[in-house]
């Protein structure tokens, strides 16, 4: 599906992590404007939001396993950029730009072209 944005975004991780499929993770709070959004901190130190589905907690503990790779890269945007949108999760996009550049954006910050 293509996307136009309809107002700038800038990330506040401008430092993204890449983590893997069976990584283990200390799970944090649960994001009040995005649910289902969980702040995690990697065993390297690296913090973030990740999706509560990529994850499985570790019962009786604060810990989570990644049930598949994930990255919080999200894309620095300007108004009328065009992305396509490779899916929708918890109020946010999966997009690419026509660099090839994937990462994350608001779903309130684009709308269908």
């Amino acid at each position: 599906m293509e996307v136009v944005t309809t107002e700038k975004h800038i990330s506040d991780y401008p430092n993204p992590f890449y983590l893997k499929q069976g990584d283990k993770v200390a799970l944090g709070a649960i994001d009040d404007e995005f649910p289902n959004w969980i702040f995690i901190t990697s065993f390297e130190g690296e913090q973030g939001w990740a999706p509560v589905q990529y994850i499985e907690k570790i019962e009786g503990s604060s810990e989570g396993i990644l049930i598949e790779d994930y990255d919080n890269v999200e894309l620095n945007t300007v108004i009328g950029e065009k992305l396509s949108a490779l899916f929708e999760l918890n109020e946010w996009y999966r997009v690419s730009r026509s660099t090839g550049e994937i990462g994350w954006v608001p779903v309130r910050s684009v709308q269908r072209t």
